[in-house]
């Protein structure tokens, strides 16, 4: 039969169904193979009529295809179908019988509950065990009266099947709306000799039939000290509607023990109880961790502000993972208020609430609160995090006062940090150098040496020129701060002066220092390649370290032109040769449409310079000038 299903499924991905009732019944009819009569039978699921009816129900007696005319008959909705499958019930056994039994359970036959009831006594058990269960699902008084008996009398093999069947007919009385006689029903199962997941069904289907009469047995399953029991009795508290309910798991909230108090406090939730907001408060401020846990995860999932005071008191205290919750919730409450109370947080005496505060104030992005995180870096204990914030939030505006707090600073390099971060992302950076400028003729020592690398983030021609001449100052550590300062400018303006410091430094380090920035923003200039190359070519001689020829390959690779690839070549055999191979496909990438010939000599020898198996492949393709790039 498998062969069967294989054939038919693969001619069913080949050919699409046929719709004509009358072809379809036509090769049922035919001595077609069973493949085919499996696609017409699973056609005829979809557009059969009574007609197919009396092809199919021989089919029925087919090992081989028997399966696919049960889909057919399940689906065609005209008594006759059902009619031969009650049929089939006196003529077949094993599997086949089983099938057609399934088959009468899927459509619901209540014409076939007596046929049913016999078969419960056949001494096939998996016969038997079908007819339980599809008298299940056909349900009924009738049934129910059939089965429950067999609860403590049918064979261990059939019992279950048969509580399964009680199970299906108490759920349909309780879709009727007949609760006493679901009650009657689940009871039974209840007090039978089964199997515990069937009696955990029954416990279930006997709490949510009684309704509200259920509270008691609830609380028993709750309170069991088997754990199934327990996790049953918290699934079903979430199906059952009502107030009571919800006072209930707050009652055994007090009383349970520790590791079953947050699975309550969830049920709670998960019901969208107006009281889990509530317990949860109550939940979150004192008790086991794990309890205060689930509560403030419950009070983020609610996002409700009412929450925040409670919150605020977690986020400040000094275990680590409740504060941490804290804040992650804190994090996404809503509300203008909530702001306000987080910024109160930095005048409180308590560091850790002072940090808490600054930290949330990051997180939550409140701008407004600037004016309070400058006054919190002056504070030795949370300066630091108060300037890392600033970094993030803080403007122009805010920039006089850090620079008020660098002139008073004894360590300038956080505040340093945080101006050039701001620097970093202004539009207008002219005005920034303006600021850094006004503070530096008066200031001495470290605060000057700080001022002086500021000017680079700042950068602009009167920032270059302030530290051109610092580079002249008698005081040798504010001269090298400068020097260092210019051989790291961002901006090709500084050539010039690093050209004039790599000629006449008398210190090897400031003519390598001068030799790297030159080779960083020579290809930087709006300029021509040629122009680019010929300032290349000058300094080649100069270089002779491994670490200034990295950066030669880098600046190379930045300029396209069949020079660069000229240039780089030699170094596709040497011990730069990964760097090499990087720079020469970054350069053929930019000029293979202009210069194929070019490309395809310099890299040449890329493939096995490179361990890169895509920069390698990148490589040939573009040794390929014929084909698209």
């Amino acid at each position: 039969m498998l062969a069967v299903l294989l054939a038919a499924g693969m001619a069913m991905s080949m050919v699409a169904p046929e719709t004509d009732t009358t072809k379809l019944m036509a090769v049922l009819r035919s001595d077609a193979p069973p493949a085919e009569k499996a696609i017409a039978c699973k056609s005829l699921a979809i557009y059969g009529n009574k007609d197919a009816v009396p092809l199919l129900a021989p089919l029925l007696a087919n090992e081989q295809i028997a399966s696919w005319a049960r889909i057919a008959l399940e689906a065609i909705t005209d008594p006759a179908a059902d009619d031969a499958l009650r049929a089939a019930l006196g003529k077949l056994n094993g599997k086949l019988l089983v099938g057609v039994i399934n088959s009468i359970a899927v459509r619901r036959d209540a014409k076939a509950i007596s046929a049913l009831a016999a078969k419960l006594k056949d001494a096939d058990a998996e016969v038997a065990s079908a007819a339980a269960v599809a008298l299940g699902h056909i349900g009924g008084q009738t049934v129910a009266s059939a089965l429950a008996p067999l609860l403590a009398k049918a064979p261990a093999g059939v019992r279950p099947a048969v509580a399964e069947g009680c199970i299906l007919c108490a759920e349909k009385f309780i879709a009727d709306k007949k609760h006493d006689a679901a009650v009657k029903l689940y009871d039974a199962v209840r007090k039978a000799n089964i199997s515990k997941q069937n009696t955990l069904e029954a416990t279930r289907g006997a709490i949510l039939a009684r309704r509200s009469a259920g509270a008691p047995l609830l609380v028993e399953q709750l309170r069991s000290e088997d754990r199934a029991s327990f996790n049953m009795a918290l699934r079903t508290a979430r199906e059952m509607p009502g107030r009571d309910v919800a006072k209930l798991l707050l009652a055994e909230m007090k009383r349970a023990a520790a590791d079953r108090q947050p699975a309550l406090l969830l049920t709670l939730f998960d019901r969208g109880d107006a009281d889990a907001l509530s317990a949860a408060l109550d939940a979150a401020q004192a008790g086991p961790v794990e309890l205060r846990l689930t509560a403030i995860n419950i009070l983020e999932r609610l996002c409700h502000p009412s929450s925040a005071s409670v919150l605020l008191t977690i986020a400040v205290q000094d275990d680590a993972a409740l504060s941490q919750a804290a804040k992650s919730a804190l994090i996404k409450l809503p509300g203008d208020g909530v702001d306000a109370a987080i910024v109160a947080l930095l005048k409180q005496s308590s560091a850790n609430a002072r940090r808490a505060g600054i930290e949330l104030i990051g997180a939550r992005r409140i701008h407004s609160a600037t004016p309070a995180l400058l006054r919190a870096a002056e504070d030795s204990t949370v300066a630091n995090a108060s300037l890392k914030v600033l970094a993030d939030l803080a403007g122009t505006a805010e920039v006089p006062a850090l620079l008020g707090l660098l002139a008073q600073a004894k360590d300038t390099a956080a505040i340093e940090a945080t101006l050039s971060t701001i620097f970093a992302r202004q539009t207008d950076r002219a005005a920034c150098a303006e600021k850094v400028l006004a503070s530096l003729a008066p200031a001495k020592g470290q605060q000057k040496l700080a001022l002086l690398r500021l000017l680079r983030s700042a950068g602009g021609s009167k920032a270059l020129a302030a530290v051109r001449a610092a580079a002249n100052d008698p005081d040798t550590e504010t001269k090298e701060t400068a020097l260092r300062t210019l051989c790291d400018w961002p901006t090709p303006d500084a050539l010039p002066d690093l050209a004039a410091l790599g000629q006449t430094a008398g210190d090897l380090k400031w003519k390598i220092l001068a030799l790297r920035g030159q080779l960083r923003l020579i290809p930087q200039q709006e300029a021509a390649p040629a122009k680019k190359l010929a300032a290349i070519k000058e300094l080649t001689p100069l270089i002779e370290r491994a670490e200034e020829k990295r950066l030669l390959l880098a600046a190379l690779g930045q300029i396209p032109a069949p020079d660069s690839l000229a240039l780089i070549a030699p170094y596709l055999k040497t011990d730069l040769k990964e760097e090499a191979a990087i720079a020469a496909v970054a350069v053929a990438e930019k000029i293979v449409q202009k210069h194929p010939a070019a490309v395809a000599s310099a890299l040449r020898d890329v493939p096995n310079a490179t361990s890169d198996k895509k920069l390698a492949n990148r490589a040939r393709q573009l040794m390929q000038p014929t084909k698209k790039k």
